[in-house]
């Protein structure tokens, strides 16, 4: 398979997760089932970030973010920080999560996704006067569990597709 189809792949997985992102759930379910929701984008970047850090770049994770503050109605920049950390952080241990242990690995994804999560609360509170939630606890553990099957089914796409 050639090179750009691989890289349509990848950008096509981006979108997939931009548009978990933005869908909204039922309204017949109830409203708690809102927080369970984990954070999709931050999911998909940082197992690019670990699988490809050479191939993942700063700009295109910023631009990325960029596009996801306009879907959903952050600050512009936000996102885009947010991701462009979470990929400097995988670039920085990507020789080291494939031997931590799924625990490990749930660990600093909910580390991760807490202080991402964390971010854009302080941010959503200075400039719109948000309250802060424990919503924010609730969906960086729902974001870390859902880590190890995320990052099996990307694996396997990763794979099929040979994707380097």
């Amino acid at each position: 398979m050639n090179t750009p189809v691989r890289g349509m792949i990848v950008l096509l997985i981006f979108l997939i997760g931009l548009l978990l992102t933005v869908g909204h759930l039922p309204r017949a379910l109830p409203g708690w089932i809102g927080w369970l929701r984990p954070e999709w984008i931050v999911l998909i970047c940082f197992f690019w970030a670990v699988e490809l850090p050479e191939r993942l770049g700063l700009v295109s994770v910023w631009a990325f973010g960029s596009v996801a503050d306009v879907l959903v109605g952050d600050a512009f920049g936000t996102n885009g920080a947010c991701l462009a950390l979470v990929s400097f952080v995988g670039w920085k241990l990507h020789s080291r999560v494939a031997l931590y242990s799924p625990f490990q690995q749930i660990a600093l994804m909910f580390g991760m996704c807490l202080g991402v999560l964390w971010i854009k609360a302080v941010i959503d509170n200075l400039l719109n006067d948000v309250a802060f939630t424990p919503q924010i606890l609730v969906s960086a553990v729902c974001t870390g569990l859902w880590w190890i099957p995320m990052s099996r089914v990307l694996g396997r796409l990763k794979t099929r597709f040979d994707i380097r």
